[in-house]
C-alpha cells in the first residue's frame, strides 16, 4: 500500500531522475555567461557576501560548493536543486488542492519548461523566486500535517531563509493577509517552548539581513525591487508585459529565453485559460485568493520595471491554474461517460497525449533551440572553470 500511494516511490523517482538530469542540464549551454561570473565574484568570500547578504543561504551554500570545484557547473548544480525541491513542495501543493494524477502532469510540464529549465540551470539566484512554493506546502503541511513540532520549526527556518530573496516582505505581507487569521489560533495551539524555540531560529537567521540594511539603506531597496528610478510614463505598458509573457510574447532575455517566444505553449495555454473558468466558477476557495494576490504582486512589480522578477514569481502559481484547467477537463469528460471504462482511458489517454506533445516542444525548445541561437551563444561565451 505504501508503494501503491507513491509514499516512497514517488520521491526516491524524483530524486533519481534529479541527479541524472542534474549532469547533463549543468552543462546547457557549454559556456558561462558574465552574470553567472560576476556573481561567482560576488561570492567568492565571506567578506563579499556578508557585504551585501540578500540571498545570503544561496550565497553561503555556492561559497562552499566552488571551494570545492571552482566552475559554473557547481553554481548550476546548486540551483537545479533548489529547483527540484521547489517542483517537489508544488507537487505537495497541488496534490492536497487536486490528486496525485492532476499533481503528476501538472509537475511534469512545470519541470519541462523550457524557460522554467533556463532559470533553474542559471548559476545566480534567480531560481530563488520559485521557492515560495516551499513556504506554501509547509503552511499545508502545519495544518493538515501531524507534527506539531517539526512543521513550526521547519516553517520559522525556511521562512527566515527565503527573507533573505529579494522581494520577499511582499510575499509575506500576502501571507499574513490570506492566512493570517486561520493560522493564529493553530499557532497559539503549539507548545510555548517550541514556538520560542522556532522564533528564536527565525530572529538570528535574518539577523545579518537586518544588520546590512541599517548600515547600508541602498540595500533596502534592493530588496524590496524598487528600482533607481521609475520610469512613469512606462507604467501601463510594463503591466501588460508580465500577463503578456506567458500567452503573447515575453521580453528579449537570451539569458532564459529564446526570442520573445512566450513561456507557456498552445497545450499548457489553453488549459490555463480552463483553470482561470475553473477559478472563476469556484472563486470562494482560498487557493483562489493565492492565486489573484499573487498576479497582482507580479503586475505591480512589472509595473516597477522588475519584469523579469514578475513573472519568474508567478510561473508557479500559473501553473497550479494549469491543473485546475486539467481538473476541470477531466472532471467534465467523466461526467459524460460516468460508467464506460474504454471512454474514460480514453479520455485521460487524450490528455497525456496532449501533455506529451507540450513536453517534447518545451525540451527541445531548451535542449536545441535555444542553446543554438546566435543571441544565446553570444551571452554565454565565458569558460566555464574559473579562478
Amino acid at each position: 500500500d505504501i508503494f501503491l500511494r507513491g509514499k516512497i516511490i514517488y520521491p526516491i523517482a524524483f530524486f533519481l531522475g534529479l541527479v541524472v538530469v542534474l549532469y547533463y542540464v549543468s552543462l546547457i549551454p557549454t559556456g558561462a555567461s558574465l552574470t553567472e561570473i560576476d556573481f561567482f565574484y560576488s561570492s567568492s568570500s565571506l567578506a563579499e557576501i556578508f557585504a551585501n547578504p540578500l540571498s545570503l543561504p544561496y550565497k553561503l551554500a555556492n561559497y562552499f560548493l566552488t571551494q570545492l570545484s571552482p566552475s559554473i557547473r557547481t553554481a548550476r548544480a546548486l540551483s537545479f536543486i533548489i529547483f527540484g525541491i521547489s517542483v517537489y513542495a508544488l507537487f505537495r501543493i497541488l496534490r492536497r488542492w487536486h490528486s496525485d494524477k492532476i499533481a503528476l502532469f501538472t509537475c511534469a510540464i512545470f519541470a519541462s519548461n523550457a524557460t522554467v529549465l533556463a532559470i533553474a540551470r542559471l548559476g545566480t539566484p534567480l531560481v530563488l523566486l520559485f521557492s515560495w512554493s516551499i513556504v506554501l506546502s509547509i503552511l499545508l503541511w502545519l495544518v493538515y500535517g501531524e507534527s506539531r513540532r517539526v512543521a513550526p520549526l521547519a516553517l520559522a527556518v525556511v521562512g527566515a531563509l527565503l527573507f533573505y530573496i529579494p522581494g520577499a516582505p511582499y510575499f509575506f505581507i500576502l501571507l499574513i493577509i490570506l492566512f493570517g487569521n486561520k493560522y493564529k489560533s493553530l499557532l497559539t495551539s503549539i507548545a510555548k517552548p517550541t514556538l520560542a524555540v522556532g522564533t528564536l531560529l527565525g530572529l538570528i537567521a535574518i539577523a545579518p539581513l537586518l544588520y546590512s540594511i541599517a548600515l547600508d539603506s541602498a540595500l533596502l531597496r534592493e530588496w524590496l525591487l524598487i528600482p533607481s528610478s521609475i520610469e512613469w510614463g512606462s507604467i501601463p505598458r510594463n503591466i501588460a508585459r508580465v500577463p503578456s509573457a506567458f500567452i503573447y510574447r515575453a521580453p528579449i532575455d537570451p539569458l532564459i529565453n529564446v526570442g520573445r517566444l512566450p513561456i507557456f505553449d498552445v497545450a499548457s495555454g489553453g488549459l490555463f485559460l480552463l483553470g482561470l473558468y475553473s477559478y472563476y466558477k469556484n472563486y470562494k476557495l482560498e487557493r483562489v485568493r493565492v492565486m489573484v494576490l499573487s498576479a497582482l504582486f507580479a503586475i505591480v512589480l512589472g509595473a516597477l520595471g522588475q519584469i523579469t522578477a514578475g513573472f519568474i514569481i508567478v510561473i508557479p502559481f500559473a501553473y497550479a491554474v494549469i491543473a485546475a484547467g486539467i481538473s476541470l477537463l477531466l472532471d467534465e469528460w467523466y461526467k459524460v461517460f460516468p460508467q464506460n471504462p474504454f471512454a474514460r482511458s480514453f479520455g485521460l489517454l487524450a490528455v497525456i497525449v496532449m501533455l506529451s506533445f507540450s513536453v517534447y516542444y518545451q525540451l527541445n525548445r531548451f535542449l536545441v533551440v535555444w542553446p543554438q541561437t546566435p543571441e544565446t551563444r553570444q551571452e554565454y561565451n565565458q569558460s566555464r572553470l574559473l579562478q
